[in-house]
């Protein structure tokens, strides 16, 4: 029996090394905080992305990104987010 578990853990690895290669890259490029101009008044604020959502969304195929946290929250908190335009993905 202990021979078919280890053929799963073989397959998952198998799986699991070509996919985190590919995503990796795309979580360490995101986890860097970054300063933008703040379209709604016009000064540079510090931003954070969900880093997370965004390998998630890389994995579908679909790249979008979101702000985690921003230098001008709990203020502004309600805005559309069009910073991201200045990052471009």
């Amino acid at each position: 029996m202990w021979a078919v578990y280890a053929f799963i853990c073989y397959l998952v690895l198998a799986l699991l090394i070509p996919v985190s290669l590919a995503l990796v890259p795309v979580w360490r490029k995101m986890r860097i905080a970054r300063q933008v101009t703040c379209p709604a008044v016009g000064t540079p604020s510090l931003i954070a992305l969900d880093t997370w959502h965004a390998v998630r969304k890389h994995t579908l195929g679909e790249p979008e990104l979101l702000v985690r946290q921003c230098s001008r929250w709990p203020e502004d908190a309600h805005c559309g987010q069009q910073c991201l335009l200045q990052i471009g993905g």
